[in-house]
């Protein structure tokens, strides 16, 4: 009967390890699942953060085309006739269709805008070139018309 007793005890000692097991593979399977569920939680909370931010951006750019075409519309009282490559009447007409401007006039006025402020470091040392050039243009005019004045002038003014 001990026998017959022990093999119970030993089958029960066997069932209780098993059970024992398979709640510990149970409670391991809820933890992962709980981390696994966490983590969603955590790439949820990044990904809604990042769009989030990514449309205040947009808008942040929309805003900022926005003001740039309306300057663009409103001090505009030059004309320019220009010719373009087919890329770049692509372009102006991609603009144009895209609703964010009226006209092919328009897209152009506001690339000539957007090249300008994207180069104006460029623009500014141009600027100064050009000014020197004005200055030493003028200044050659005055040795010029020095020149010209007849010789009795000249010596009078000596």
């Amino acid at each position: 009967m001990t026998n017959g007793k022990e093999k119970r005890e030993d089958a029960q000692d066997s069932q209780d390890n098993q059970d024992t097991q398979e709640t510990r593979e149970t409670t391991e399977r809820h933890r992962t699942i709980t981390i696994g569920l966490e983590n969603m939680e955590d790439v949820d909370r990044v990904v809604r953060d990042a769009v989030t931010r990514s449309m205040d951006a947009a808008t942040t750019v929309g805003d900022t085309i926005k003001e740039t075409i309306l300057k663009v519309k409103t001090a505009r009282d030059s004309v320019v006739m220009v010719r373009v490559n087919k890329d770049s009447l692509n372009k102006l007409d991609v603009l144009v269709d895209s609703g964010l401007n009226a006209s092919r006039s328009e897209a152009a006025a506001f690339m000539i805008a957007e090249g300008i402020q994207a180069k104006k470091d460029l623009f500014s040392k141009i600027s100064e070139k050009t000014e020197m050039i004005r200055k030493t243009r003028e200044d050659l005019r005055k040795l010029l018309d020095e020149d010209d004045l007849p010789q009795d002038s000249k010596s009078k003014e000596e």
